[in-house]
C-alpha cells in the first residue's frame, strides 16, 4: 500500500506499516469504528491508509493522544487531527487529504472532532 499504509496482522491485531508498528489497545465503546492504537516507534505519524474504509484511528504514544485520523471509502486518510504541535499557531490543527504544506492555513478541528478526542481521552485516561 505504500509508506505508512496500515496493515493488520490477523494473529496479533497489530498494525505494521513501512517499519512503523501500531498495536491495537482498544475500541471506543460508543463507536466501534474508532480504533485506539499505540505507536511504539520514535516518530509519531498517523497511518496514510486503513485496512477498513471509514475507520478512525486514534494514535497514542506514551499515554498522550497524538493524532486522530479519518479514512475515506478508498481507505485513504481524508483528515488528520494533529495534537502534537501547532501549525500557523493553531493547536490542535487539522490536515486534509495528507496535505502538510507549510503554506497551508492553520485549521482548527471541528467541534465534533474535538468532542470525539475528548471522549477518547476520557475513556482511555489519556492526556
Amino acid at each position: 500500500m505504500g509508506s505508512r499504509g496500515a496493515f493488520i496482522d490477523l494473529e496479533s491485531f497489530d498494525f505494521v506499516e513501512g517499519g512503523q508498528h501500531y498495536h491495537k489497545i482498544g475500541v471506543l465503546s460508543t463507536n466501534p469504528n474508532v480504533i485506539i492504537v499505540y505507536q511504539d516507534s520514535n516518530s509519531v505519524k498517523a497511518p496514510e491508509f486503513s485496512h477498513t474504509a471509514g475507520r478512525i484511528y486514534a494514535v497514542v504514544k506514551d499515554g498522550v493522544l497524538k493524532h486522530l485520523a479519518y479514512y475515506d471509502e478508498k481507505h485513504q486518510q481524508a483528515v488528520s487531527i494533529d495534537f502534537c504541535h501547532p501549525h500557523k499557531k493553531v493547536q490542535p490543527h487539522r490536515h486534509v487529504h495528507m496535505s502538510h504544506n507549510k503554506n497551508d492555513p492553520g485549521i482548527s478541528p471541528t467541534p465534533e472532532e474535538l468532542k470525539l478526542a475528548n471522549r477518547i481521552k476520557k475513556e482511555f485516561n489519556l492526556k
